[in-house]
């Protein structure tokens, strides 16, 4: 969040349901590894992602928190704007996603911060909540209940990079169809943030010695 980059809507659970941490691995898909697991008190799965990208960490965070430049690579991403920045490691963000009629489009109103730990990994946490400067919705306001990116530093010029999302879409979407689309979701947002990396625009973020939490 910071961008988060990808179609949120792909997960959708009831806000009281819990999350099985207990991740199955289902399939490696060109070095990158998909798990699913599942939501306690409904009929869907979650989905994982996790590859070794050839790029050092403070590049991806970059791409991370460019949030004008998110739709080049966040797909459905139809609006994204920065409501409140402190620093790069704290953003408020809004964002709207265009999915196919009669679907209404979803957005989110949420908080990204970013840490890091004992073992050097930046870990970006995400969570919906209110903003007083946020938009009028333009379809349904869903929920972003928890979403997570971890980097861990390879080396100069490699990061493993994991990413996981629990998000209630709200509104009446066919559960069949979140969990088709959330299969396919870890494959196609590592695929395209590899791909923004590639750009020449591209920069990276000068990082602290230690990202205390925030």
């Amino acid at each position: 969040m910071l961008k988060l980059l990808f179609f949120i809507v792909l997960f959708g659970l009831n806000a009281q349901a819990s999350i099985n941490k207990n991740w199955q691995f289902i399939e490696d898909d060109k070095g990158i590894s998909v798990y699913q697991t599942e939501i306690a008190g409904t009929k869907l799965v979650g989905a994982r992602g996790e590859a070794v990208i050839n790029a050092p960490l403070n590049r991806i965070l970059f791409v991370l928190s460019d949030i004008e430049r998110a739709y080049e690579w966040v797909d459905g991403l139809k609006a994204s704007k920065v409501l409140e920045r402190k620093g790069i490691l704290e953003t408020v963000v809004y964002q709207e996603f265009g999915l196919p009629w009669p679907v209404s489009n979803r957005d989110f109103v949420f908080r990204g911060t970013a840490r890091s730990d004992e073992r050097g990994r930046v870990i970006i946490e995400i969570k919906s909540e209110d903003h007083p400067l946020a938009p009028k919705t333009t379809g349904v306001r869903g929920e972003l209940i928890e979403s997570k990116y971890v980097l861990t530093p390879m080396g100069p010029t490699k990061t493993k990079l994991e990413v996981e999302i629990v998000c209630d879409p709200k509104g009446m979407i066919p559960t069949w169809l979140v969990n088709l689309i959330q299969k396919s979701w870890p494959r196609k947002t590592l695929t395209a943030l590899m791909r923004q990396l590639e750009k020449p625009e591209v920069n990276s973020v000068v990082l602290p010695e230690k990202i205390e939490g925030l």
